[in-house]
């Protein structure tokens, strides 16, 4: 299940920016990360992400730093199935190759010397 974190942070500079998404991109879990310049928010999506753990680290560099929203994101739509497309045929594929048999090898032993002949 896919989850959208909107963190507030001070981005100010490009250092700042970019500490703050390789912060993010770390996280197990994490899909995408983006910034929105106008409300200086870091957008991160992700799978399973532990935003308590994302916090924690987030919170080393910057001290002050909120959670502002945290949402599931929903799947996109299903193309409407009324619709037709045109749906072109799979080309030919060769016939099916037939196995090869190779002869099995059998160990050679002499079955009435059982003594080993190396000696």
């Amino acid at each position: 299940m896919k989850k959208k974190i909107v963190i507030d942070l001070p981005l100010n500079t490009d250092h700042c920016r970019s500490k703050a998404m390789q912060i993010a991109v770390r996280t197990p879990g994490v899909i995408s990360v983006n910034i929105d310049m106008e409300k200086s928010h870091l957008v991160v999506i992700g799978i399973g992400v532990d935003f308590f753990k994302l916090m924690h680290c987030i919170r080393r560099k910057f001290k002050c730093s909120r959670i502002v929203i945290i949402e599931e994101v929903k799947p996109d739509e299903k193309p409407d199935p009324n619709k037709t497309e045109d749906k072109k045929p799979c080309p030919p594929t060769c016939n099916p190759c037939v196995p090869q048999f190779y002869p099995i090898c059998q160990p050679v032993y002499d079955p009435y010397n059982p003594t080993c002949s190396i000696m």
